[in-house]
């Protein structure tokens, strides 16, 4: 009963958005609009106050990074030997591959996933998860695709530019704003934190309304193979480890650790198909990727979901 309750209202949203722009009920240009406006405004304002309001325990537990992170580069290093001997990928293209295989979509699946299943004190986890996950993957996968390029000045020019983007990030700054304001006690006037949360409660059915909507431009196409096996590392072996970790290799509040899990066990995020984009490498593998791992990811996060009741 707690699968149905946690995974159908999350499922059900995302089918509608599909369902809108498949018919197009909604344009794709309509679709793009809410995605930005999800995106910018919406998110943001949920992050900023559920870290603004959020009760900050005396201890922070900063294994959970570990906990999280260490199994996400053992994926990724795994996709790299696997597309090397599997597909004799080049490094350009095993980058791509590596993200495809750990890169989760923590902020629109993640999110909402998390607090409909442990309520508001999944905040802090996923502030601590959120906030250096694009930096880490996207900074290694640029290391990877550049190892044999030019010079190491390519490699310091695409990571000072990811830096600047990460500063930049909406998530990433509301989340360091609401970590500011909490930790420092600063008052806000009340009605306009009541904004806030008016707007932060459109966030979770505009995100999943989009994501489903964004789904439609990703077609399953080319050699299944490969999509195939960034499914298998994706969402059985990543959560698997993630569980593996949070709960028996460190010593982990189980919230805390409950949150690792199931962000983890999210499809594959959309940032890894504009990765493969700016590459033009393993396109078609991606966004085969992209859109099986949404359809399964149900039947698997739902797994994880029996395990950690």
């Amino acid at each position: 009963m707690q699968v149905i309750q946690t995974i159908l209202p999350v499922a059900a949203i995302a089918l509608t958005g599909y369902f809108f722009l498949w018919k197009n009920i909604i344009t794709s240009a309509e679709g793009l609009t809410l995605e930005k406006i999800s995106f910018n405004i919406f998110i943001p304002c949920l992050l900023f106050y559920g870290t603004a309001t959020a009760n900050f325990p005396d201890h922070i537990e900063w294994s959970l990074l570990a906990g999280f992170y260490v199994p996400v580069f053992i994926i990724y290093l795994s996709a790299l030997l696997i597309g090397k001997m599997l597909f004799s990928y080049n490094l350009v293209q095993l980058s791509v591959f590596g993200m495809g295989a750990s890169y989760s979509n923590i902020t629109i699946v993640g999110i909402p996933l998390c607090l409909q299943l442990f309520g508001d004190e999944a905040f802090l986890p996923l502030f601590i998860i959120i906030s250096i996950h694009n930096i880490l993957l996207f900074g290694f996968g640029i290391i990877v695709a550049e190892s044999k390029r030019d010079s190491t000045s390519t490699i310091i020019r695409h990571g000072f530019q990811i830096f600047k983007s990460f500063l930049k990030n909406p998530l990433t700054c509301s989340l360091v704003a609401g970590i500011c304001i909490n930790i420092l006690n600063i008052s806000i006037y009340s009605p306009l934190m009541n904004a806030v949360n008016l707007m932060s409660q459109a966030a979770i059915p505009m995100s999943l309304f989009s994501l489903g909507g964004a789904l439609t431009r990703y077609k399953i196409s080319g050699d299944i193979g490969a999509p195939i096996v960034l499914l298998v590392l994706k969402l059985v072996l990543l959560p698997t480890l993630v569980w593996f970790c949070v709960f028996h290799l460190f010593e982990i509040n189980t919230i805390w650790a409950g949150t690792a899990v199931m962000l983890a066990s999210t499809p594959v995020g959309i940032s890894p198909y504009i990765f493969s984009r700016r590459y033009q490498a393993c396109e078609k593998q991606i966004a085969s990727a992209v859109v099986l791992s949404s359809a399964i990811s149900v039947v698997t996060a739902s797994i994880f979901i029996l395990l950690l009741s």
